[in-house]
């Protein structure tokens, strides 16, 4: 049971009102019997002066009969004995008609009195399990006099006690009030609790389409919150690692099968002329080839993810770096038939960054430009200087352009919309990747802008060199 998170909050917060119950309750106990014993004191203080106007200690000194007697109703009335102690030597006088004293209490109450005495005034005192009411008295010779009420203190709690059994059925409503609202308490608390872990073994039985678990302001919200994000990358991870191999059982499978007919060719004497066997040994040649650059390809894309690439960082002018590539690209796009336009500035501001790798990101992004352009279209690279220390760079195209929906994906491994994809005209779908890969790891970005029937635009933007982030 205790294993349970909510049978556990549940003790925890049934021992704390149980504890506080309990504080409260001796406190409270406490202060009433303080209260009942100071005010039934003062009760009897009250009576025993009412009462000692009816006394006469005038008309003898040694106290009359009738004085006497008066001494022993008024300690029936009272319920407490009568004392009437004096400085001389006349004797104690004790009537106990309403409470009779025990040996150690006269002893008690003669020392108590004895202390008292010279000072002639009215006094409390509460000692030995007594309460001990005294009153100056004066007889005719003026001879300190005190007249005393003594009761046992448990006698002036009785008030209290009555109130006993309505506290006791008062704290059992209550705890059972309060064990309710506890259990409430604790379930309300650990329903989150309770669907994030419900949530996160599904996600270990591998499910990660369920819906979001609600998520409110406080740290249990934030946690669902940060829950459902991670639930979210992982699936997004799962979808990229079947997509990543998908992507390569694709690209491997048509030059594999290709090597394979030509290689059986070859082995069963199908290729028997001198021509044939040409044929199939440049076949086989060109599919190991393409197998060989889609894996250095991926090696490359590994590295860079993984940050084993180092970058050799310097200042440099962006717009001489494109002109170059644009002049080594220029007999592909004449060959394809294909404009290639210098659209760029003078000059821009100085970049920090690495020319071999933002070389590869130019290469790549007009070779696909190049790729997806039908023959006679053309292809314009352009930059400029953008707000907050930023510059540009920019290829566009007049191919058939990008779907909507399929630009959101342009930079995913093996990623390719057949849409924008001329017949025969074909990558490995990691090039884009790759300089999403190197963008970012300069502390730049790059977005892809497209129209269907009006070609495609990515654009790079890189931090110059003064306001590069360290």
């Amino acid at each position: 049971m205790l294993k349970s998170y909510r049978s556990r909050l549940f003790i925890a917060f049934t021992l704390v009102w149980l504890v506080s119950v309990a504080l409260f309750l001796g406190l409270t106990v406490s202060q009433l019997i303080d209260y009942y014993r100071h005010t039934q004191a003062g009760e009897l203080h009250l009576k025993l002066k009412l009462w000692t106007y009816s006394l006469d200690f005038t008309d003898d000194p040694r106290l009359s009969p009738r004085t006497q007697e008066a001494l022993h109703r008024g300690s029936a009335e009272l319920g407490a004995a009568l004392v009437v102690v004096y400085g001389d030597e006349r004797p104690r006088f004790y009537a106990t008609d309403g409470y009779a004293l025990s040996a150690a209490e006269i002893a008690a109450v003669k020392d108590i009195l004895d202390r008292e005495l010279p000072y002639r005034r009215a006094v409390t005192v509460q000692r030995e399990g007594l309460v001990i009411v005294a009153l100056p008295a004066a007889p005719d010779d003026q001879t300190p006099t005190l007249l005393a009420a003594v009761a046992p203190a448990a006698s002036l709690e009785v008030g209290w006690r009555q109130l006993a059994r309505p506290l006791l059925y008062a704290g059992l409503v209550g705890l059972a009030v309060s064990l309710l609202l506890t259990l409430l308490l604790a379930r309300a608390i650990t329903r989150p609790v309770t669907r994030l872990t419900t949530a996160a073994d599904r996600m270990a039985q591998g499910v990660y389409d369920d819906p979001p678990l609600p998520a409110g302001d406080d740290e249990l919200g934030r946690l669902a919150c940060a829950f459902n994000t991670m639930r979210d990358q992982v699936r997004q991870a799962q979808q990229s690692q079947r997509d990543f191999l998908a992507g390569i059982s694709h690209d491997l499978k048509t030059p594999l099968a290709i090597v394979q007919g030509y290689a059986g060719a070859l082995a069963d004497g199908t290729a028997a002329d001198e021509p044939t066997r040409g044929r199939a040994l440049v076949g086989i040649q060109r599919e190991t080839e393409r197998m060989t650059r889609l894996v250095v390809t991926l090696l490359e894309l590994a590295r860079l993810e993984a940050g084993l690439v180092p970058l050799e960082l310097i200042a440099f002018d962006l717009v001489e770096l494109a002109r170059g590539v644009l002049a080594d690209l220029a007999p592909q796009a004449h060959r394809q038939g294909l404009c290639l336009v210098d659209d760029l500035p003078p000059a821009l501001p100085a970049i920090a960054a690495d020319p071999t790798q933002m070389e590869r990101v130019l290469v790549n992004l007009l070779e696909n430009a190049l790729r997806f352009t039908p023959t006679g279209g053309t292809v314009t690279v352009g930059g400029a200087v953008e707000p907050a220390g930023a510059v540009s760079l920019w290829v566009q195209d007049t191919g058939p352009g990008i779907p909507a929906a399929a630009l959101p994906h342009v930079f995913d491994r093996f990623y390719q919309a057949d849409q924008s994809r001329p017949g025969g005209r074909h990558g490995s779908g990691l090039g884009l990747t790759i300089a999403q890969e190197i963008v970012s790891r300069h502390g730049g970005r790059i977005k892809a802008d497209s129209e269907i029937g009006r070609g495609a635009r990515f654009t790079v933007t890189l931090p110059m060199a003064q306001s590069r982030p360290r």
